[in-house]
């Protein structure tokens, strides 16, 4: 078994790593009647993208869905997932912001389309 530098680097340079590592999102809002209020895709750094991450409506409000597959017991589990809380809460607000974003995009696109003159012949 090979192991990889990586692997045995000290954890505070790897917690450095994850710092500099830049996350974005791009939310599209679902349409129709799911729970499911948009799909997001996220990029970490400019090198790996997630897709699948879900915005979900529940009971005490929407809150972010990793990419799940079903095991051999057939229970969901997440097939991505952030190791640390920082990570976590950073890939939240960044999904979540993505979300409020594509939102306020579709607000103001309806806004500029009530406002346009219906041109009829």
């Amino acid at each position: 078994m090979c192991k990889s530098k990586a692997n045995s680097a000290p954890k505070q340079q790897g917690k450095a790593r994850e710092a500099a590592i830049g996350v974005s999102a791009r939310a599209y809002l679902s349409r129709g009647n799911s729970s499911t209020l948009a799909s997001v895709t996220v990029d970490l750094g400019g090198e790996y993208a997630i897709r699948g991450v879900r915005v979900v409506q529940s009971k005490n409000g929407p809150f972010v869905s990793m990419p799940q597959q079903k095991d051999s017991k057939g229970e969901y589990r997440d097939v991505v997932f952030p190791v640390t809380r920082e990570a976590r809460e950073r890939l939240i607000d960044t999904v979540m912001d993505a979300y409020e974003q594509a939102l306020e995009q579709t607000a103001k696109q309806s806004e500029e389309q009530d406002q346009d003159p219906v041109m009829t012949m």
